[in-house]
C-alpha cells in the first residue's frame, strides 16, 4: 500500500482510466483505497471520474470519523461497510458502467445474479453479481454480508460497487464484468450458452477465490 499523497495520485489516474475506457457514464462516482494504517482515502462529493485532482479526496477512519478533507457524501458508508466486512478488499469503485447499467433495466431480472457467467474468468473473479435495493445498501449488514463472498454488488439507483485487493485488481474486475455484459447484449438471450452449475462448481474448486 501507499502513503496518502501517492494513493491520491493513483486514485486520480484510475478515475481517468475508468472514464476513458467508458466504464463510468454517470455524473459522479466514488473511488477509495486503504492506506497501510487502515484509514481510507476516498473521493469527496459530486466529482466526475475524468476530472479528479489530487486534492479531491478525504481521509476517514474505518469507524467513519473524518480525519482530513471535506465530509464525503453518504455513499462513503458503503465503502466502510465493505472494508470492515472483508479485509481482503483494499480498493473500491462505485460507478455506473455503460453495459451493466443497461442490463439492469431488463425484466425478470434475477436479483441473486444479474449477470450469469459466460466464461471461466468471470467465475474466477466474481461467481455471481447480486443486486440489492438502495434501502438495504447502507446502515445495515446486508451489503457487508454480500461483500464477504463477492467482488461486486449492484445497488439499485446507484450503480455498481466493485472491490479488489488493490486498484488494478478492482479495475480488472470492472473490465471482466463489462465485457460479459456487452457480450450478453450483442445477441438474443437464446443464443447464449451460460456455464452450468456443475461447471461453475468445478471452476471454483480449482480456482478458489
Amino acid at each position: 500500500m501507499f502513503g496518502q499523497s501517492d494513493l491520491q495520485n493513483k486514485l486520480v489516474n484510475y478515475g481517468r482510466k475508468l472514464f476513458l475506457k467508458g466504464h463510468d457514464t454517470g455524473q459522479s462516482g466514488n473511488l477509495s483505497a486503504q492506506m497501510e494504517d487502515g484509514t481510507v482515502v476516498i473521493t469527496t462529493n459530486g466529482l466526475k471520474m475524468g476530472r479528479l485532482e489530487s486534492d479531491h479526496f478525504s481521509v476517514v477512519s474505518l469507524s467513519g470519523d473524518l480525519i482530513s478533507g471535506d465530509l464525503p457524501n453518504w455513499e462513503f458508508e458503503h465503502h466502510l461497510d465493505i472494508y470492515n466486512a472483508n479485509p481482503k478488499h483494499k480498493a473500491i469503485f462505485t460507478i455506473t458502467p455503460r453495459h451493466i447499467s443497461k442490463l439492469v433495466t431488463e425484466e425478470n431480472l434475477n436479483v441473486e445474479n444479474v449477470l450469469p457467467a459466460l466464461s471461466p474468468i468471470v467465475v474466477m473473479r466474481t461467481t455471481t453479481l447480486p443486486r440489492i435495493p438502495l434501502f438495504r445498501s447502507s446502515g445495515s449488514c446486508f451489503l457487508a454480508e454480500k461483500a464477504k463472498s463477492h467482488h461486486a454488488v449492484l445497488i439499485a439507483n446507484i450503480g455498481l460497487v466493485v472491490m479488489g485487493e488493490d486498484l488494478e485488481d478492482a479495475l480488472c474486475n470492472v473490465e471482466e464484468l463489462e465485457e460479459t455484459a456487452a457480450l450478453r447484449m450483442q445477441a438474443a438471450n437464446d443464443n447464449f450458452r451460460y456455464l452450468s452449475n456443475e461447471e461453475i462448481a468445478e471452476i471454483n474448486a480449482v480456482f478458489a477465490h
